[in-house]
């Protein structure tokens, strides 16, 4: 088999798996909202806890589907140098000077 025959079959392959999972995971996740929605307001039957399920349940719907870029985010937070903040920040240095063995504290 050639290899750009394979390589274009493993592309395909990896788009059609992203593509999958991006509308598995909007599906679940709509299906998440709507459930939890309906069953804050079964409990409750109030419409202010409805409304406080439905903005918790898109947040979290938010922070799903763009899970990779808060990753990345992080990421580069943590990593030394790797934000705009970090970059310019002097980091300083701590010595411990243990004292003379006759001096007392």
């Amino acid at each position: 088999m050639d290899m750009t025959v394979l390589a274009g079959a493993i592309d395909d392959v990896d788009q059609l798996t992203q593509k999958i999972t991006t509308l598995l995971v909007g599906s679940v996740m709509g299906l998440m909202v709507v459930a939890s929605v309906a069953a804050a307001w079964a409990k409750t039957k109030s419409v202010l806890a409805g409304g406080v399920a439905l903005i918790g349940a898109v947040a979290l719907w938010f922070a799903v589907m763009n899970a990779t870029v808060f990753r990345d985010s992080v990421g580069e937070d943590i990593a030394p140098g790797g934000s705009a903040k970090s970059a310019g920040a002097n980091h300083a240095v701590v010595q411990v000077i243990e004292p003379a063995e006759g001096e007392r504290r």
